[in-house]
């Protein structure tokens, strides 16, 4: 039995998300169909008349998080219709429909319908719509307003082919899957129309850009393109792994005018045996090359890794050659992972589980290792002058402005609220772990 939601009536809706950037950007895109079709779209947690929770299921914890989020909207609004959509939907829909409080749990093929169930209203029993990936499906959404930020995300792929033993991720999001170079360049005008400052290109395999394009194409060919048209912004790439890092494309971010300097690299082992474990296609001594020779070919270039602590079979001797491998590369950041089981793939039947204390303990070297390295890279920039896009919202303890540098440089600075979403050149004064303080010139105007 359904009750249908009205008909002649502005709808709330709360739209909710766990994860990703690709997660973060299917939000946006549907938040933007949901204020064409008229609904007025609300923060969570607002009483809304309909909840859409965009799910993340990288890891157990982070269904356990979804399922809160579902228990917290119907306590919000018991009247409400609840809708579950995103990976932990698409892999574990079963599960799911036993959870109560949902009336619908949508799939990743089908969040381009969700306005048709959250109009279908409330139901006895929860409605499991899950397709199937083909080739060639679509990306169901397509966002141009990136959620009133002041960085717009941009997904210009979707899926992936890899087959790396602890992720779950390709099961949830399907192969790999491009938009065309013609519809990218399309986004990207309306995104500087719509006034952005920065656009962050993103994907779940950010790499495999254009490998499934009829000519076939590639990252490099896009950001090459990118460049020759001469954006009024800049233009970020979220994350690429190691073995794609290559020297023409190292040699093309070296001569950007457009294109940060700041990469991100999947590291997740510094040890061959655990990154041969894990389906990972480099090796410890490869990885070191490809960061040394970014590091002395871009000017300035923020590098990050992801580091996975605890996989099975790291014992302290491979996570030693981990640590002394993050430890002897120019890398500015970490972002660190406790291992944690995932039904579904191939590790989690792994044998060497590794016990939870020692897991800690390693998260926890880890985490001084990267105060260190973010310290040691922000003090080579006190007293220079960087770029820093001023965000919509002040630094909340002590209300000066705060933004990122072109190389990801946390900056806090004074100045009026005219410098919003205008990119501002900032001499640079302090640091510490979490980032760095700086002054504009007098009289220093936006760009």
């Amino acid at each position: 039995m359904t009750h249908t939601a009205p008909q002649n009536e502005t709808l709330r809706v709360s739209v909710t998300t766990l994860g990703c950037k690709a997660n973060q950007y299917d939000s946006s895109a549907l938040e933007d169909a949901l204020r064409d079709a008229s609904f007025d779209v609300v923060p969570f947690p607002a009483k809304a008349d309909a909840y859409v929770i965009n799910t993340c299921t990288v890891t157990e914890r982070t269904d356990y998080q979804s399922r809160r989020l579902v228990r917290k909207a119907r306590k919000l609004n018991p009247d409400a219709v609840v809708i579950v959509t995103g990976c932990y939907a698409q892999v574990s829909s079963s599960e799911l429909a036993m959870v109560d409080g949902i009336d619908y749990v949508i799939g990743n093929p089908e969040k381009g319908r969700i306005i048709e169930f959250i109009r279908g209203g409330r139901r006895s029993a929860p409605l499991v719509e899950v397709g199937r990936y083909e080739d060639g499906t679509p990306l169901a959404l397509r966002s141009r307003s990136a959620g009133g930020r002041t960085r717009a995300n941009l997904k210009i792929q979707e899926g992936c082919d890899k087959a790396c033993s602890y992720c779950i991720i390709p099961k949830a999001r399907g192969l790999s899957r491009s938009v065309t170079l013609k519809e990218a360049l399309r986004d990207i005008d309306a995104l500087v129309d719509a006034s952005f400052k920065e656009i962050v290109l993103t994907g779940i395999h950010l790499g495999a850009y254009g490998g499934d394009l009829t000519p076939q194409s590639s990252v490099l060919a896009l950001f090459r393109e990118i460049e020759a048209n001469r954006y009024p912004c800049r233009f970020r790439i979220s994350s690429l792994d190691p073995d794609e890092v290559t020297d023409d494309l190292i040699a093309f971010l070296s001569e950007s005018k457009t294109f940060c300097n700041h990469l991100h690299l999947p590291l997740q082992s510094g040890d061959d045996s655990i990154l041969k474990a894990m389906g990972r296609p480099y090796t410890r001594e490869e990885f070191a090359n490809r960061v040394f020779r970014l590091f002395e070919s871009v000017k300035d270039i923020s590098i990050g890794a992801d580091i996975i602590a605890g996989f099975p079979g790291e014992g302290e001797a491979e996570f030693d050659n981990s640590y002394s491998l993050i430890e002897s590369l120019p890398i500015s950041y970490l972002h660190i992972f406790p291992y944690s089981k995932r039904r579904g793939t191939p590790a989690s039947s792994y044998k060497g589980q590794v016990l939870p204390d020692a897991v800690r303990e390693r998260v926890g070297r880890l985490l001084s290792l990267d105060a260190e390295k973010r310290r040691s890279f922000y003090e080579k920039f006190v007293g220079k002058t960087v770029e820093v896009l001023a965000e919509l919202v002040r630094y909340k303890k002590t209300g000066l402005l705060k933004g990122r540098s072109a190389n990801y440089i946390p900056v806090l600075f004074d100045g009026p609220d005219s410098l919003k979403n205008t990119i501002v050149k900032v001499r640079l004064a302090s640091y510490d772990e979490t980032g760095m303080t700086g002054a504009t010139g007098q009289g220093e105007q936006g760009l």
